[in-house]
């Protein structure tokens, strides 16, 4: 129910990166919100549930990790999410509840 929630922003983008993408995730006071990958490479935190480019990293990453079905989830929800937004939850509840 806490990840159906979530509006898309902040909090979701942060989630994602940190459970789905494996990110580190930080506010610095210039820049922002920060993402570091496995690599120790700092970027601006991506926008996973607020731009479908952004989140078909989240569906990529999906079907590395086994969830081939992960291509169809712009559709979960039924219409109440936007596409971006309903990929980050459907990934999140999949992870999260190890379904």
């Amino acid at each position: 129910e806490e990840i159906l929630a979530m509006k898309p922003g902040v909090e979701l983008n942060t989630k994602v990166a940190e459970e789905i993408i494996g990110h580190i995730v930080t506010r610095d006071e210039t820049f922002g919100y920060m993402e570091r990958d496995s690599n120790s490479v700092w970027g601006r935190l991506q926008l996973y549930s607020e731009d479908i480019s952004a989140a078909e990293l989240v569906v990529d990453e999906m079907i590395k990790l086994g969830y081939d079905d992960a291509i169809y989830w712009a559709d979960f929800g039924d219409g109440i999410y936007t596409e971006s937004e309903a990929i980050c939850k459907a990934a999140l509840l999949a992870v999260l509840d190890g379904d």
